[in-house]
Parts: C-alpha cells; structure tokens; sequence
C-alpha cells in the first residue's frame, strides 16, 4: 500500500517544476512575438529604452490570464502522460488508489491558482493595463508619427484627425488635416509634405512643420460666418496635448476592477433609455468584462480536468506529442472565445453567453473525460 501523504507530496513535486518551466516557456513566446510586432514601431523613433521596457512589462501582466490556462492543460497533459507511459498509475491503481485521488492534490494546486488568478485578475492587470495605456499615450504624444496609418484617418489628439497618403521615415506626405480650435471652429490643412518636430522636452504642445499647404479657418461673428484661405509655403502649427485623465469618453473597461464594473454597469442600466444605441454598446463591453474575471479562474480548472485524462491515456510524457494536442485544445478553445466575445460586442447575443459558451462546453467534456479515465472506460492497461 502505497502512503497517501508521499503519493501526494511526489504528484506536488511531478508537477510544480514542469508548470513554472512550460509557464515561464509560453510567457516568454508571447513577449517575444508581440516585442517582434511592435519592433518597428518601438525603436527608431528615440523613445526612451526605460518606457519601452515598462510598456512590455505592462503588456507580460495583462497576459498572464491567457498562459495561465494553457500552462495547466500541458503540464496536466506531460504529467499524467509521463506516469501512464512508465507504468507507474498502474502500480497505484493496482494498490486500490483511484485515478482521481491521484489527480487530488494538483487539484488542490489548479484551485488555489485560479483563485489567486482571479485576484490577480482583478487587483493587478487593471492597474498595469491603465499604466500601458497612459504610457502609450505618452509614447503616441512624444512621438505622433506612432499612431499614423497611411490612408487613413487618425484621431492623434482630441478634436484632432489627420491623414496621410505615405511615411516615409519621419517625412509625411499629401496630409489632410482638421481640427476644432478652443471656440469649436472647423479648421482643415491641406499640405505636400510635413513632419512633426521632435518633442525633446516633453512639452504639452506637439509642433507640426507644414510645407506647401493651404489652411482654410472658420471664421464667426454675430451677424455670419465665412472662410479664411490662407496659402503658405512653411507653417508651423501647435496643438495642444491634454493629459490623459483629461480626455473625455476613455474607453477603460479593460482597467476596471470587479467593483468599479459593477457601478459602472447599474449607472449605465439607469442612463440606458437616453442614449439608448451608445450606452447598449458599451454596457455589452462592461458587462463582458465582467464576466471575464471569472471565467479565466474557471478555465483554469477545466483545462486540468481535461489535460489530466489525456494524459492517462495517451500514455506519452515529453514535450512533442503533448504539446501538439493542447496546443489543438486551446486553439479551438479561444477560437470559440474570439468568435462569442465579437458577437457580444455586436450585441448579438448576451455578453455571459459569450464570455461562457467555451468553458460550458469544455466543462461537461472534462468532467465526462476524467469520469470515464477513473472508471477504466478509456485506460489501456
């Protein structure tokens, strides 16, 4: 008879130091790939080495929610398949110890970590997303050739939209402006060619070099309005950058925790009748979010129930053959999150239906998996 206490204590060590390692392995691979997407908007522009890291730094938080689940179901996969492939769950089943007393104490472990994820969840990725915000906001006002896209238009700055038909280095070419001055006046700038002046100082003004344009300004008084043509060769135009906690209508949800999305949510349910279409929006993406701190913690559990019976029966340990079918798990698992998260932001069906519809139906099939393992249903002595 095998001590349940050392059977116990030898599943902890089996699978806590794969987990930090396949953890700190996936972590890394999406620092990597989303470093590798923003290469060429982060550097060559002269931003301090020092925001670069925080911006990335900020960006590891916010995914932890997203490796935390797929570390689980591979290492689940490797352990159990590692045990099974080396004979050693029938020596303790063959002692009267069920599969699902093997599987107890990481339980125990995939519990504690989805409830510390949801604190984590909640205490933390707000506040780091908010501070990725405000940095790239920084970024984006420091350097404002960041946010261009070519051909289409940018809205830089508030009551501020610009386009380009080409950026070449930090030349901008045929760009159409228009902004609204401090008395609501249209006022629209047709220019060859420009380019902002580097903002050194980290002033509160962005200072744009215009070459070959004309500014056509709104003009009021009391008695009628008219245009104001003026044709130039070089002009130099400020525009004043607000900070960040001044712009109106941020779209923070994303960096609320679970209380401020519920006042957020009950203010909108009272405000919904007067902006009805707008409010309708936004109270889907609330309440999505919402939801989202929880299902994260759940599926954390369910990819274990699922990881840990695969495992038992395929019967493989290692890195290759496991990773290839949680990696097919998951894929089909977000897949189906991505799908129902953009149905939800097009109000087309309710914002739990979507953030829950992958765990309620990997949930049944886990349960189902690690029921049919326990009972040898599946298990190939």
């Amino acid at each position: 008879m095998i001590p349940i206490k050392k059977l116990d204590l030898y599943m902890i060590r089996l699978f806590i130091t794969p987990f930090f390692i396949i953890f700190s392995t996936i972590f890394a691979v999406f620092m990597i790939q989303f470093f590798w997407s923003q290469i060429d908007e982060l550097t060559g522009k002269n931003i301090n080495i020092l925001i670069i890291i925080k911006f990335v730094f900020y960006f590891g938080i916010s995914i932890i929610p997203l490796v935390t689940p797929i570390s689980l179901l591979l290492t689940s996969i490797i352990t159990f398949g590692h045990l099974s492939e080396n004979q050693e769950l029938i020596a303790i089943k063959s002692s009267g110890i069920s599969l699902f007393r093997v599987m107890k104490p990481i339980l125990g472990i995939t519990c504690i970590l989805s409830i510390g994820l949801y604190f984590f969840s909640d205490l933390a990725i707000p506040k780091a997303i908010k501070q990725a915000k405000k940095l790239g906001y920084k970024i984006s006002s420091t350097h404002p050739s960041f946010k261009l896209k070519e051909g289409i238009f940018v809205n830089l700055l508030p009551d501020f939209f610009i386009k380009i038909d080409r950026k070449k280095n930090q030349q901008l070419h045929n760009i159409f402006i228009f902004f609204y001055d401090k008395n609501l006046l249209v006022n629209t700038i047709l220019s060859q060619k420009g380019f902002f002046i580097p903002n050194k100082d980290q002033s509160e003004f962005i200072q744009f070099k215009l070459i070959n344009g004309i500014l056509y300004s709104e003009n009021t008084n009391k008695e009628q309005s008219s245009y104001q043509i003026v044709q130039f060769d070089t002009l130099i135009q400020n525009f004043q950058i607000p900070f960040y906690e001044e712009i109106k209508n941020l779209d923070d949800y994303e960096s609320y925790n679970t209380q401020n999305l519920i006042q957020k949510i009950n203010l909108l349910k009272k405000e919904k009748s007067k902006h009805q279409k707008e409010n309708i929006h936004k109270l889907a993406k609330l309440q999505l979010e919402l939801q989202k701190k929880f299902t994260f913690p759940v599926t954390c559990i369910i990819m274990f129930l699922t990881g840990a019976p695969l495992g038992a029966i395929i019967r493989k340990g290692g890195i290759g053959y496991p990773t290839m079918i949680a990696l097919a798990i998951f894929i089909i698992y977000y897949t189906l999150l991505t799908i129902t998260q953009n149905k939800v932001e097009k109000v087309e069906i309710y914002p739990w239906i979507g953030a829950w519809i992958p765990n309620f139906i990997f949930f049944p099939v886990s349960i189902w998996m690690t029921y049919k393992t326990v009972m040898d249903d599946f298990y190939i002595q």
